[in-house]
């Protein structure tokens, strides 16, 4: 029995599937790693334009920000490389 996904979990990876299914869309014509740099670039300046939104110049630096999300980057970056690596790694390797 798998576990229930919380409601605004699966909104969340909702959403980012949608980016990730775009992505796909785009990779046909840009191919794999110009899609991948414009995500990064797209994330940063969306991140950016969040944090300065959001009230925060002022009551954080730009550098406890780049830490912020440098960390919340990785974490995810981690687990979706054990995912992949679990998915298309051949048994016995």
């Amino acid at each position: 029995m798998s576990a229930q996904i919380p409601e605004d979990a699966k909104a969340f990876f909702d959403l980012a599937n949608r980016f990730v299914a775009l992505a796909n869309d785009l990779t046909e014509e840009h191919g794999r790693p110009r899609v991948a740099a414009a995500i990064l670039w797209a994330a940063s300046r969306y991140g950016a334009f969040a944090w300065a939104m959001s009230g925060a110049p002022g009551k954080q630096t730009p550098e406890e920000a780049l830490d912020l999300f440098g960390a919340q980057y990785r974490k995810m970056m981690e687990d979706n490389l054990a995912r992949m690596a679990a998915e298309f790694t051949p048994p016995g390797k």
